[in-house]
């Protein structure tokens, strides 16, 4: 973690160099669209942060281009989206998908939050409240990322925890041209089938424990009358239905020690969509703790599952 940090700081120093424009010489922040970033070469071992405006908000995400990246060709992009009241920092440390990103020479990112949350349908955020176009802002960080960096746009994955896992699902259903496929982790999604959806592949973990939100139901969010349909196996399902899965029950049925894994294998697009059912985890399904959530306790790879499910669709391979 060390060698980490020193390169952090050492990166966002760089960046403030390369992408000047995003930062007034008097230090104030000044609007920034996308059309006004500045296209950098590829580089390698890079771990910064960017920010720019966003419906007259100051929107940051983190960047993490890791020394394994091929600058000879084109590589993968994941999106890694927090939880509701964590940061774009809490959940690298939690997901660890940087050290995914380095091991299968990926680009990751891990956008911010306003007050640390998303809108990404009924429940339970300020960015919610407020109304914010956190799709649009995700879309924005992959144009620039896109711009700035050798990416393969046929491989733009989505992961995140509850919250994120909830707004991964609403960019899969509302933008399903742009994203590869979708892993998230704890949560659901909270809006109707958009009528442009096109079948992408959909992977959802959860703990069988979750006391936020529940295997079952959403019951935390009632009086909320949607909250009643989403629950685990519904999600599963409305998933199925949507990428024309056919049969109204899974076809495989992976069980093992710590988990099972229930998946509609043969959908239109050559999709799937999978359920990952942990038997002994809470809300939070990594490995790791994080305040009053133990994690899993090392039982499951859960980062390892999702990004094994990510890194086998490729739009390109799409029927």
């Amino acid at each position: 973690m060390g060698i980490r940090s020193v390169a952090y700081l050492f990166s966002v120093m760089l960046l403030l160099v390369s992408f000047s424009g995003c930062i007034s010489e008097d230090g104030d922040s000044t609007d920034t669209t996308n059309k006004d970033m500045p296209v950098v070469e590829d580089f390698q071992g890079l771990d910064y942060v960017e920010c720019m405006t966003h419906e007259d908000l100051e929107r940051c995400w983190n960047v993490f281009v890791p020394d394994t990246v091929d600058l000879s060709e084109d590589v993968p992009l994941v999106i890694d989206l927090h939880g509701n009241t964590l940061t774009m920092q809490m959940q690298r440390d939690l997901s660890q998908f940087d050290d995914i990103a380095e091991e299968n020479g990926a680009i990751a990112v891990w956008p911010q939050g306003y007050d640390n949350s998303w809108n990404s349908g009924y429940c339970c955020s300020t960015a919610g409240e407020m109304g914010l176009n956190d799709t649009g802002l995700i879309l924005e960080i992959v144009d620039t990322v896109v711009a700035n960096h050798s990416v393969d746009e046929s491989r733009i994955y989505l992961t995140g925890w509850s919250n994120g896992c909830s707004l991964s699902q609403k960019l899969a259903n509302d933008h399903s041209d742009v994203f590869a496929a979708v892993a998230c982790m704890s949560y659901y999604l909270l809006e109707d089938p958009s009528p442009d959806y096109s079948p992408i592949p959909i992977m959802e973990i959860h703990g069988l424990e979750d006391q936020i939100i529940l295997y079952s139901n959403d019951a935390i969010h009632l009086p909320n009358m949607d909250a009643q349909k989403h629950g685990a196996i519904q999600n599963l399902q409305q998933w199925g239905n949507m990428n024309g899965c056919g049969d109204k029950t899974p076809d495989s049925n992976s069980p093992s020690v710590f988990y099972s894994v229930q998946s509609y294998t043969d959908c239109e697009n050559g999709t799937e969509v999978s359920l990952v059912t942990l038997y002994a985890a809470d809300h939070n399904p990594y490995e790791e703790g994080i305040g009053v959530f133990v994690g899993n306790g090392g039982t499951v790879d859960t980062n390892g599952i999702a990004w094994e499910f990510l890194s086998r669709f490729s739009k390109a391979t799409e029927e």
